[in-house]
């Protein structure tokens, strides 16, 4: 009985799918890693919301102002005024009152945005 024999090239070819499979399966996580934070956010994107506070203004006894725009309205504003495809809309309260943290894809690029969320 003879034995099959595997030519080189194909070996060879083999061998580099696999280590680009390897190599993709160790790389794409620390990619995907980056998303999570706001190490993409857009450096020139006005940023509307002061950011967080420390303590929640309602537990200091604080009344908030509720938002009275809408986060479909949040997002469509966003999207007008610096371009993308909007990923994601989050309510945040900060120190200045409540706003809208925009997450959005333009270009291959997230950009993250904050609008007020109070006319």
């Amino acid at each position: 009985m003879t034995r099959p024999t595997i030519d080189a090239d194909i070996a060879f070819a083999s061998l580099r799918l696999i280590a680009l499979a390897v190599l993709m399966l160790l790389v794409c996580p620390i990619a995907l890693a980056q998303f999570e934070g706001n190490a993409l956010s857009a450096p020139l994107a006005e940023q509307a919301g002061p950011g967080h506070s420390s303590a929640p203004e309602a537990a200091k006894g604080e009344a908030r102002p509720e938002p009275n725009v809408a986060p479909a309205e949040a997002a469509r504003r966003a999207s007008r005024e610096y371009g993308g495809r909007v990923l994601n809309v989050v309510l945040e309260d900060g120190p200045g009152g409540p706003y809208y943290r925009v997450k959005l894809l333009d270009g291959g690029r997230v950009h993250i945005v904050h609008v007020e969320a109070r006319h």
